[in-house]
């Protein structure tokens, strides 16, 4: 006899239960993995760590969860598997939630990188909710099981999955596969102080890892950054560096110094900030771009659309700016919304047409 399904109204009651729960630092099982992330490598700091999951259980509300899961729940569910990224503390948290409100098994695996947290909190939900459909397994495991698949990672690692995906059967439609994106800031030298300290946590939050992390940041010619270059150092007085950064921005600044580019950095390479052509620099590292004019910025944002996962500004100038849903207001860039679009598509709307389709399959 086949196991009962949960409804989407029991999932949604497990994961806000457990959310609230996790809302607490010393909750047990929060605390364990978080202890097992900052042991594991990677180059996630407690302040961080702290940050993401603070910001993730603030969003778990039933009035958001309603709004945000698919009105199509599968008839026939798939088993969809997730290859979860380890760039930033608790990544994979919404794909696993949207395979499970849309009423789809979840199959994922984890990253060595942060092996602990959303496994960790998946098994609370599932206590709260047995028949939960979660598992975690190994990559080869999930291909071989998997027939949907969402995958997060670099260029390269979206076409090795597609190797795979095709290896193993899992057509085209049945398969999201995110690559390497980055973050804009566009400023005006109009930001306030708040406008300017916003700014340094979406670039330097969780060492530039994150594909929200700003990378670039258009700025008018002439500008003096030495404003903001204030703001990034106050940021590193309440998100303290992680010791292996300054180490891996050495050579960077040493490069940087011998060919004669204008940069700036913070007291023991806790950042650096170089003047340049709009090419993103390795996490850490952000790119200040000069701009004539705003004209500019837009052409270049149009043409590399493709690459770009989030563009701030402040309120005044965002309107000037032709970038279209990937807009979003200075300090958001870490911030991101339950329903926010991963490389511009709709998860939720993915897995919704897969139910569709399964279920005309199956009638």
């Amino acid at each position: 006899m086949a196991s009962p399904r949960p409804t989407q109204a029991d999932v949604r009651a497990a994961v806000v239960e457990v959310a609230s729960r996790w809302q607490d630092p010393d909750h047990p099982r929060r605390a364990d993995a978080v202890a097992a992330t900052l042991a594991a490598p990677n180059r996630f700091t407690a302040e961080a760590v702290a940050f993401a999951v603070n910001q993730q259980m603030s969003l778990l509300t039933p009035e958001a969860l309603t709004a945000w899961a698919s009105r199509t729940w599968a008839a026939a569910p798939l088993t969809v598997g997730v290859l979860n990224a380890g760039n930033v503390p608790l990544a994979g948290l919404q794909d696993a939630l949207a395979v499970l409100l849309a009423g789809h098994h979840y199959l994922g695996t984890v990253s060595s990188k942060s092996p602990a947290l959303l496994p960790a909190f998946l098994s609370e939900v599932r206590e709260h909710l047995p028949v939960l459909p979660v598992r975690f397994v190994e990559a080869a495991t999930l291909f071989a099981e998997a027939e949907a698949v969402i995958a997060t990672g670099s260029d390269e690692t979206a076409d090795r999955v597609a190797a795979q995906c095709e290896a193993h059967g899992i057509p085209p439609a049945r398969r999201l596969l995110r690559g390497h994106r980055f973050g804009v800031a566009v400023i005006d030298g109009q930001e306030s102080d708040d406008e300017r300290e916003m700014l340094a946590e979406d670039a330097l939050l969780h060492e530039g890892y994150g594909c929200r992390n700003v990378a670039l940041i258009w700025a008018p010619a002439g500008l003096a950054p030495d404003p903001y270059l204030d703001a990034f150092a106050a940021f590193r007085s309440v998100f303290p560096v992680h010791p292996d950064l300054p180490g891996a921005l050495r050579m960077q600044q040493a490069f940087l110094e011998a060919t004669g580019q204008p940069h700036a950095y913070g007291e023991g390479l806790e950042f650096l900030l170089s003047r340049g052509a709009p090419e993103p620099q390795r996490p850490g590292h952000v790119r200040w771009v000069e701009y004539e004019d705003l004209d500019e910025v837009n052409r270049w944002l149009h043409e590399h659309a493709g690459r770009i996962q989030i563009v701030v500004a402040r309120d005044g100038l965002r309107a000037r700016l032709a970038a279209g849903d990937r807009l979003e207001p200075l300090g958001m860039a870490q911030r991101p919304a339950l329903d926010w679009r991963p490389d511009g598509v709709d998860t939720m709307a993915f897995l919704a047409q897969l139910s569709r389709d399964e279920d005309e399959a199956a009638g």
